[in-house]
């Protein structure tokens, strides 16, 4: 307890002597020279949207695909065994509902990116 007490009060003290010696001295940070260029435009940021959600999109059909040939080749392997059989039917389980979860936030993803092009098109 003597040594954890020893450690404590060393940490406070080199502490405040850090913010004692911060206090003394006025500190310029280097100004940030930005490039020319062009600015970003919101329909660059639907573009990295429209990207993320793709992806996902795809990667949850390889996702969903992967665990349902896993399933079945764990369900023909299983044989008479049901702990095994249970096992090969809530990975199938998993895997779909993985997948649509996956699905699902793409499909948002890709509406707020259609809604960011064009804010009307869903009220026409």
């Amino acid at each position: 307890m003597k040594k954890i007490l020893s450690a404590v009060w060393v940490a406070v003290l080199l502490l405040g002597v850090r913010g004692l010696a911060l206090a003394q001295a006025t500190w310029n940070p280097p100004r940030a020279v930005v490039p020319g260029g062009t600015s970003l435009r919101a329909t660059d940021f639907a573009d990295v949207l429209n990207n993320v959600a793709l992806f996902l999109i795809f990667a949850s059909v390889i996702i969903v695909v992967i665990f349902i040939i896993w399933a079945g080749i764990t369900y023909t392997a299983a044989g008479a065994d049901q702990t095994k059989v249970k096992a090969a039917k809530d990975r199938l389980k998993q895997g779909i509902i993985g997948g649509l979860i996956i699905f699902g936030i793409g499909t948002i993803i890709e509406t707020i990116r259609i809604f960011i092009q064009n804010p009307n098109y869903f009220f026409y």
